[in-house]
């Protein structure tokens, strides 16, 4: 590893720009120890320590020199392209220079990522598409003549073009399908067989355990970037969501009034034909009525209603939903034409899955679950979703991870509390280990300056948004703008901003009024504006230099106590003899904590202030666990003291 990362290394010899990072040396060493011993590791590496490097290059020699077979799980699809078009390409480059080794790497999405050849010529058959959509046909048909795979990606197309011609699993015949030759899928799928690198993201892993692990080929290692959201993301995938819209789309599908080339009209038998459609308006009906007193146990004021045991309704919905299921199995030889036979495939298999789903919840069958009704919001009438996960994920991770690989490693910038891995270590089970917790090669006493509005009401009191309207002006008046701020719900953020509204003259860019992307695009393009978000600009917005010369943390971000899976979690964290609020509640908030204090110092030259007016920091024992988990910074407590260390750092 000195080889790459030393002061006089690889890695400096091809880039000028390259800075000797010891904290990314160690990383490397320690990810290349790990891997030879066959061990997993829970690693956290500083913003700045250059972790994507240190976890690519010594786990792709392993691959290269033992002959094994990597996955690289990131959060998101836009972390997996940037490691495709940035970071790989160039350790590619780097290990053919220095030691003329190659290796292949594959780009690994979900199967509706990939367009179906057979979905695509039969629809052009029927005419399916609209004149504005003739030139990205064309280039659809570009691509499939190139014969190279390729994914949603590379193309330009609206959803609803897209979901006609993309892959579908239920009626995919595989290689007995004509087209096989050129799909893009099962060219994929040939890729990532040859591969000796695996690029995906958290969502297709778990979904490919949920899938019984037929989607992904074996693989020896899996290193999980971004590791602090496995939770959340595997409980998910893990889970199932139901609505009365989703159920309703999926019978759409088969019959709605005065709509031609209804499904059901292709059953031969007139009396089968009277019957689907007499079913169809029940199920509809019953699905109305279901959904309808589900939404009901929500109390007024209340979103959500935790289930804890079986529903005493929805018998007579899931009866329908079998009989349904029967008559459309005994007429499925009456489905002979190949287009309309594939869209009946789809939508019946969808519409099984529904009846798993409705079953599962209905009987609440599995006892390892959470199950719950969420209200809909901006819903006119009384509509819900119903939605079950697994209360943990430890026994999947023990399973299905840290026993099935070689090696599992999790990286993250935020992955301990007070300086260890004790929360993480006993949510995900993690077997056969070592750590490593490495600290931000960044000097944050000159970089950065932390304020505690210690004498601030606390955030549940009424005066509190007037006090932290008035202290978050006097901020963005120290460093003139280019402020970012960020919330734990949209009502505080909504009363904020029109507090702040009449105290400042910088345009502020709210989450609440745009969608995330527009906002920042808006905010990057204004000069001393704001930028105001909730949980999703907690993490992953990165903006450096005097784009950002000040983070408002406007209170602690504890999740909403009273959310099922929350609940769920504390019982059972009581059942093993310790306290929620100490042993789960604090060191998820901590975690969310040092991802928004995190936003501000983005490389060696930034320089701002993090501001937390959630006076509780100061006030309550806890706080300190918050303190105790931050790069060591100055603190103030008051704004007149903060101007001066702001100018200090800043040299203003």
């Amino acid at each position: 590893m000195k080889n790459f990362f030393g002061q006089d290394g690889i890695l400096a010899d091809c880039f000028p720009e390259f800075e000797y990072r010891e904290e990314q040396l160690q990383m490397a060493q320690f990810i290349e120890r790990r891997l030879a011993d066959n061990e997993n590791a829970m690693i956290e590496a500083g913003t700045g320590t250059g972790k994507t490097l240190a976890y690519l290059i010594p786990s792709i020699i392993h691959a290269k020199d033992k002959d094994k077979k990597i996955i690289i799980s990131t959060e998101t699809k836009a972390l997996q392209k940037q490691l495709i078009d940035k970071e790989i390409p160039v350790i590619k480059k780097i290990m053919f220079d220095a030691y003329k080794e190659n290796f292949s790497y594959s780009l690994c999405l979900g199967s509706s990522n990939y367009v179906c050849s057979r979905r695509y010529e039969l629809a052009l058959q029927h005419g399916k598409f609209r004149i504005e959509e003739v030139e990205s046909l064309k280039q659809i048909s570009l691509l499939l003549k190139k014969e190279k795979v390729f994914t949603r990606f590379d193309v330009k197309l609206s959803n609803n073009l897209w979901n006609q011609i993309c892959r579908e699993s239920e009626i995919c015949n595989g290689s007995r399908c004509g087209f096989s030759g050129r799909c893009s899928y099962q060219k994929a799928r040939k890729q990532w067989t040859a591969s000796d690198v695996l690029i995906m993201n958290h969502y297709l892993f778990f979904s490919n355990i949920a899938g019984g692990g037929t989607y992904l080929p074996r693989a020896d290692v899996v290193i999980f970037d971004e590791a602090h959201s496995l939770e959340d993301i595997g409980a998910k995938q893990l889970g199932i969501s139901l609505s009365n819209s989703f159920l309703s789309e999926t019978m759409d599908k088969f019959y709605r009034k005065r709509r031609k080339n209804n499904l059901i009209v292709h059953i031969s038998s007139d009396k089968k034909k009277k019957l689907a459609v007499d079913l169809i308006e029940k199920i509809l009906g019953e699905s109305s009525i279901f959904f309808s007193k589900a939404a009901s146990l929500i109390s007024f004021g209340q979103s959500q209603y935790r289930i804890l045991k079986e529903l005493p309704f929805g018998f007579e919905l899931l009866k329908l939903i079998s009989d349904f299921l029967d008559l459309l199995i005994s007429s499925d030889d009456d489905f002979s034409d190949e287009f309309i036979k594939m869209e009946f495939d789809i939508a019946k298999s969808r519409l099984e899955s529904i009846l798993m789903g409705l079953d599962l919840i209905i009987n609440h069958s599995k006892k390892d679950y959470v199950y719950w009704i969420e209200s809909i919001d901006g819903s006119l009438m009384l509509d819900c979703v119903l939605m079950a996960q697994p209360i943990m994920i430890t026994e999947v991770m023990q399973t299905e991870v840290f026993r099935s690989y070689d090696s599992a490693l999790l990286v993250s910038a935020t992955l301990s509390v007070e300086g260890n891995f004790v929360f993480f270590s006993s949510k995900y089970g993690i077997e056969r280990n070592e750590n490593l917790l490495l600290s931000s090669p960044f000097n944050y006493m000159e970089q950065a300056v932390l304020f505690v509005a210690r004498e601030l009401s606390e955030p549940n009191e009424p005066i509190f948004i007037k006090q932290a309207a008035s202290i978050s002006a006097e901020i963005i008046n120290i460093v003139n703008g280019n402020c970012l701020m960020l919330f734990t719900s949209y009502k505080m953020l909504e009363s904020v901003r029109h507090e702040l509204g009449g105290l400042i003259k910088n345009r502020i860019y709210s989450q609440g009024d745009l969608p995330v992307s527009e906002a920042v695009e808006l905010y990057l393009s204004d000069e001393s504006s704001i930028l105001m978000g909730t949980h999703s600009f907690w993490q992953g917005v990165d903006f450096k230099g005097d784009l950002l010369r000040a983070v408002i943390l406007m209170r602690l971000p504890f999740s909403v106590p009273d959310s099922p899976p929350l609940i769920a979690k504390a019982e059972y964290i009581e059942e093993l003899g310790l306290n929620p609020f100490a042993h789960l509640q604090i060191p998820e908030a901590v975690i969310k904590f040092k991802q928004g204090f995190g936003r501000l110092i983005r490389s060696s030259n930034d320089k701002g202030i993090v501001a937390v007016l959630d006076s509780r920091l100061y006030s309550k024992g806890y706080g300190k666990r918050f303190l105790d988990s931050l790069p060591k910074c100055k603190m103030v407590f008051d704004t007149e003291r903060l101007g001066v260390e702001y100018g200090r750092i800043t040299g203003g």
